[in-house]
């Protein structure tokens, strides 16, 4: 039996690239890989911007929310010789507050006050959102008005023999025009008065305790809060302070001033007060209670007594001087001056 040999020249494989449709496909495989990557970064592109606007969008939430703080906390902290522009730092971001002068008065002044809240989260790179917002305030130029020397705005008052009580201005130069107030003012009490009662009138009776805080626009609340602050907290001021300088005293509760109290300014007793003999205050003295006492002491400014509201009587004995100092008062009250905002005048820039 014979066999066949086989060539193997015979026995070809047919070549894939002689195929016309093997660069077909292959450009439609890279056709659609560049199809999938350019989805993919689209896809991406989206997510990304979405994201940035999140992000942007909290970023001006946040920075209006900054813008706000800041006025708040600008009219909350201006006590005093205020600053026209203040930067605080507030939620990672600023707030800069600036005060314009509107109209000035020796009492209460309008100011323009705008917040500008700037913030970047820190987590993306990009320019800071900038929120801000104005609102018009009243500044309270002085701690009360000029009403009367003295002002009993709870219970009795009596003036004996010997006491000098006078809203004739005292000799002075300050920036504020000298004029002669009311002598004593009762809020709910009476009046008893057989010592030297001077004044534009001499007294005046209001019948309550309201009329009289209405009359003096005393924020007796804000003062009296230890919250509130002042240059000394029950302790009395150095007596190395330069003449001019006028400081703010607060005592929680009673106080008993000695004759050699360094008194200028304002001074806050919440509680009772006990002058001692020869005790001299320059400027202005709220307090709760005055206690009756035998001892010369005298005030050269304004005196209000019976903010306690308990209507305790007041009682003034021989050798007490009451005299109306309206430098003395309006410098002290200068301490105090503080911000109110108008209500209904916030808006924000757009």
């Amino acid at each position: 039996m014979s066999r066949t040999r086989l060539d193997r020249g015979a026995l070809t494989t047919p070549a894939v690239c002689d195929d016309p449709r093997s660069g077909f496909v292959l450009a439609l495989v890279v056709l659609l890989l560049f199809g999938i990557g350019v989805a993919a970064a689209a896809g991406y592109q989206i997510v990304f911007s979405e994201a940035l606007l999140s992000v942007h969008a909290k970023e001006t939430q946040t920075a209006l929310s900054i813008a706000r703080a800041g006025l708040r906390s600008y009219v909350g902290k201006q006590i005093g010789v205020h600053q026209d522009t203040v930067t605080y730092s507030i939620e990672g971001g600023d707030a800069v507050v600036t005060a314009r002068l509107v109209v000035e008065d020796d009492y209460e002044s309008l100011y323009l006050l705008s917040s500008e809240g700037v913030y970047t989260d820190p987590t993306f790179t990009g320019s800071a959102a900038r929120r801000t917002v104005y609102q018009y305030a009243l500044k309270r130029e002085v701690a009360l008005d000029h009403f009367a020397a003295l002002t009993q705005v709870s219970g009795d008052l009596t003036v004996n023999s010997g006491v000098t009580v006078t809203g004739n201005t005292s000799a002075g130069v300050c920036t504020q025009s000298p004029v002669n107030i009311i002598g004593a003012v009762l809020g709910s009490g009476a009046l008893f008065a057989s010592g030297s009662l001077n004044g534009n009138p001499n007294s005046l009776v209001l019948g309550s305790m309201a009329a009289a805080m209405d009359s003096l626009g005393l924020a007796w609340d804000v003062l009296s809060d230890p919250d509130f602050p002042v240059d000394y907290e029950d302790t009395w001021p150095s007596c190395s302070l330069p003449a001019d300088s006028f400081t703010v005293t607060r005592f929680n509760g009673g106080a008993s001033p000695p004759a050699g109290v360094c008194g200028r300014g304002v001074l806050i007793v919440t509680g009772h007060l006990y002058p001692g003999d020869g005790f001299t205050w320059d400027g202005v003295v709220l307090a709760g209670h005055i206690e009756p006492t035998l001892n010369d002491y005298t005030i050269n400014g304004l005196l209000v007594a019976g903010l306690d509201g308990n209507s305790n009587a007041t009682t003034l004995n021989s050798g007490i001087v009451i005299q109306y100092d309206h430098c003395n008062a309006f410098w002290a009250g200068k301490r105090l001056s503080h911000f109110k905002p108008v209500g209904g005048t916030w808006w924000e820039e757009m």
